[in-house]
């Protein structure tokens, strides 16, 4: 999979793929690559190397140069996360450089040089916080980035001593672990008018049986199931299909308290899948629903009682996807941007001085191998609606770096847009 950029407290930070080839130890042997030819690095995917100890085990020639449209969406993503772009290279022993693999980024490089105009001094905008979880817990975020990045939501991933004025919402993720101090902070952010979405464990203690009382709920500790399924309530119940759907992670067991509402409902399985008894393939059908809540809003908090950001990154379950979605619309009812295209069309903000500039990008990686994802073709897309938080009516919108002119209708707080054509990458300017 191409690199990932997540931004750290506003400042981007490029990530690659956990299966990145890094240099090796000095006491270790050095790689050796299964080709007569070494190409840049960046244009090969990941595994094109190996160690001299496992050249016995035949495999396929994997050195071939990086699609274009690959290179085209990382430098397209870092242009929309704010950052420089950069490309590395490992250059042959004799000292040669690879004419294909520049050719290819002499390409991908003229393309951003011709953005530069709207790249220089632009910063991306968020209107959500989300909180560090423990470097053991990456999957969590991981989570977070994937599920956030598809429902366009704009945010940053921020530590628990940072300035949270300047967001709208914050996010306790999964097992965000609170100082005293934090809760503290917490409360006084929520004070003043902010908003608050906690996962999971994020401000429960004692084996999930007493919480902040920020969130609003009774905890009774742990629920018993492995598995659980949710029935959403009435309330969030909107283009959301009419069953029971599965969560494959343990819960907390929690009642809305006096004052909270209960948005969703926890249907519990007939009894917990084990060797003496089961059924169905993988969990125990939906019993009956319980008394327990599956989503609480306590005035300006929202509180979801399943690690639904870990049971994204590991199950893409699309329940944990719309659960975040449903009660960010209540919490957040007024997003930077909404775009009306798929989830896989990703959308980012930026401030250059007046001007604001939306980028869109709309690449498709398609799985070749059991590690591998290729982008290797450029999918158009046609007439992406979005809507943009606006101060004021701008005085005109238009693509870059072309210049075409798009017409847009204003109402007080938003402009609409649609961009009839979009290859790739597009930016709209607002100014």
């Amino acid at each position: 999979m191409p690199s990932r950029a997540r931004r750290y407290a506003g400042k981007s930070s490029i990530r690659r793929s956990s299966n990145e080839i890094r240099p090796p130890p000095v006491a270790c042997k050095p790689m050796i690559v299964r080709s007569n030819v070494v190409l840049p690095t960046p244009l090969r995917p990941n595994n094109a190397t190996a160690s001299p100890d496992s050249t016995r085990r035949p495999i396929s020639d994997k050195t071939w140069l990086k699609p274009y449209a690959a290179l085209e969406y990382e430098t397209s993503l870092m242009m929309a996360q704010g950052a420089a772009c950069s490309v590395g290279d490992q250059m042959h022993p004799r000292g040669v450089l690879d004419r294909a693999g520049y050719a290819l980024i002499g390409k991908a490089y003229a393309r951003v040089e011709a953005r530069e105009p709207w790249l220089d001094g632009a910063v991306p905008l968020a209107q959500i916080g989300v909180l560090q979880t423990p470097a053991e817990t990456m999957r969590i975020e991981d989570g977070v980035t994937q599920m956030l990045v598809q429902l366009k939501h704009q945010f940053n991933i921020i530590a628990h001593d940072a300035d949270c004025s300047r967001y709208e919402l914050l996010i306790l993720p999964d097992a965000t672990q609170l100082s005293p101090e934090t809760v503290k902070r917490l409360g006084a952010f929520l004070r003043r008018g902010g908003a608050m979405l906690a996962t999971g464990t994020s401000g429960l203690w004692d084996a999930g049986r007493r919480a902040i009382p920020q969130l609003g709920i009774r905890p009774e500790g742990f629920s018993p199931f492995t598995a659980s399924y949710v029935r959403f309530g009435k309330q969030i119940a909107a283009d959301i299909p009419e069953t029971d759907h599965v969560i494959y992670d343990r819960g907390v067991r929690v009642r809305a308290a006096a004052g909270a509402e209960k948005l969703a409902g926890v249907v519990e399985p007939y009894f917990e899948r084990s060797w003496r008894k089961f059924c169905s393939h993988r969990q125990t059908p939906p019993d009956r629903i319980s008394p327990y809540a599956a989503a609480v809003q306590f005035r300006n908090v929202g509180y979801i009682p399943f690690m639904v950001f870990d049971g994204y990154a590991n199950h893409g379950n699309l329940a944990c996807r719309w659960l975040v979605e449903k009660l960010l619309d209540r919490l957040l009812p007024e997003p930077l941007i909404r775009v009306k295209g798929p989830a896989m069309l990703e959308a980012s903000v930026l401030r250059q001085g007046r001007r604001m500039i939306v980028h869109l990008l709309h690449y498709c990686p398609q799985r070749r191998t059991p590690t591998l994802d290729i982008v290797e073709d450029i999918v158009p897309l046609m007439d992406v609606e979005i809507s943009l938080k606006t101060a004021r009516k701008p005085g005109r919108v238009y693509l870059a770096p072309e210049q075409k002119a798009l017409e847009f209708d204003y109402a007080p707080g938003r402009t609409r847009v649609v961009v009839p054509r979009m290859d790739g990458h597009a930016m709209v300017v607002f100014e």
